[in-house]
């Protein structure tokens, strides 16, 4: 079928052509996210470029680390305005929301990978150990004690 010059998919169409499983698609449509362009006689549901594009857009607002919850009430929200200005500034408000958390995590990702360098740092210099006591005794008698109390993810675990 074709609506306004734009042919109609049929759900499982819908779900090769956004990479999504049918089940996804039913779960977006329970949610309100996205809605049937019209029905055909028999009752099946038939989208058009519009429900493409809106799940493209849920991805997008996904791998920004909305749930499903917020992104329905983000759209909710939108529909809800009584002007496009009032729209466009609750939606930036909200991305300038989610762009702070997003930089917060940014920072603490850094911090945990400068962590992460500096364990494996050390612990390339544990590959010549001549120790053959156990790593509880080992470890805590390491003539590098000083250098593992600087290492947070080593020294947490060997009390350095």
């Amino acid at each position: 079928m074709v609506a306004d010059g734009q042919a109609l998919l049929k759900i499982g169409e819908l779900a090769k052509r956004t990479d999504k499983t049918v089940r996804a698609l039913h779960l977006y449509e329970e949610r309100g996210l996205i809605e049937p362009a019209e029905r055909t006689k028999g009752g099946f549901r038939q989208y058009d470029a519009a429900n493409v594009a809106r799940i493209e857009y849920i991805d997008r607002l996904q791998l920004l680390g909305l749930s499903l919850n917020d992104i329905r009430a983000l759209l909710q929200s939108w529909s809800g305005h009584e002007t496009p200005r009032a729209a466009m500034g609750e939606l930036s408000a909200r991305y300038e929301r989610r762009l702070t958390e997003v930089r917060h995590t940014i920072r603490e990702l850094q911090r945990i990978e400068g962590e992460l360098s500096a364990a494996l740092g050390f612990l390339s210099g544990c590959a010549g150990c001549p120790k053959t006591t156990t790593p509880a005794e080992g470890c805590r008698d390491c003539a590098r004690s000083e250098q593992q109390a600087a290492v947070p993810l080593v020294a947490g675990l060997t009390g350095g």
